[in-house]
């Protein structure tokens, strides 16, 4: 049941994320709230599905985006793998590997944008505005990664909470 949450999670925030945030005025400071999502399932699953599950939530940002195919797959992948790596090396619940690992999801995210952007050669005059940009984007995902990190497991916790009521009223 745990995946039907996951499914239902990025299901809103790919919606949110590409229908109704760029309607919003404060939309141009946003980070890729998927990551949220990409950073809880890196510390709390451990199945081997997560590759594919991650390449497939990828997949779909790339198609909706219309950002360069297997962008957001290759930078969700390489988030997985160094959260991963970084876990195995550090207590996984303290607040600042959480802190710490934000940091670097949306600042490896953002240098694989910038990569894309060399190596398309589509940079214009505008170079300050985007690097002011970028640092705005990294902070903010520094500050709101955890706390939806935080979120997740709350609402993870409450659907486990749900599943187990409507089982217990099936069995009576």
């Amino acid at each position: 049941m745990k995946w039907v949450f996951v499914g239902i999670v990025s299901l809103f925030l790919i919606v949110f994320q590409t229908v109704l945030l760029p309607g919003l005025s404060a939309s141009f400071y946003s980070f890729d709230l998927t990551i949220v999502l990409i950073v809880y399932i890196s510390l709390h699953f451990s199945h081997y599905l997560i590759f594919a599950v991650i390449a497939g939530i990828g997949g779909i940002m790339d198609s909706l985006s219309g950002a360069p195919f297997f962008l957001y797959t290759f930078s969700y992948l390489w988030i997985f793998l160094i959260v991963r790596l970084a876990r195995q090396l550090v207590f996984q619940t303290s607040v600042p590997f959480v802190l710490v690992v934000s940091l670097l999801s949306v600042t490896i995210q953002q240098g694989i944008f910038l990569f894309s952007l060399f190596a398309r050669q589509e940079y214009t005059g505008t170079w300050p505005l985007n690097v002011s940009l970028m640092l705005k984007q990294v902070a903010w995902g520094t500050v709101v990664i955890p706390l939806g990190v935080e979120l997740l497991s709350a609402g993870n916790r409450g659907w486990r909470n749900l599943i187990h009521r409507i089982a217990r009223i099936r069995g009576k």
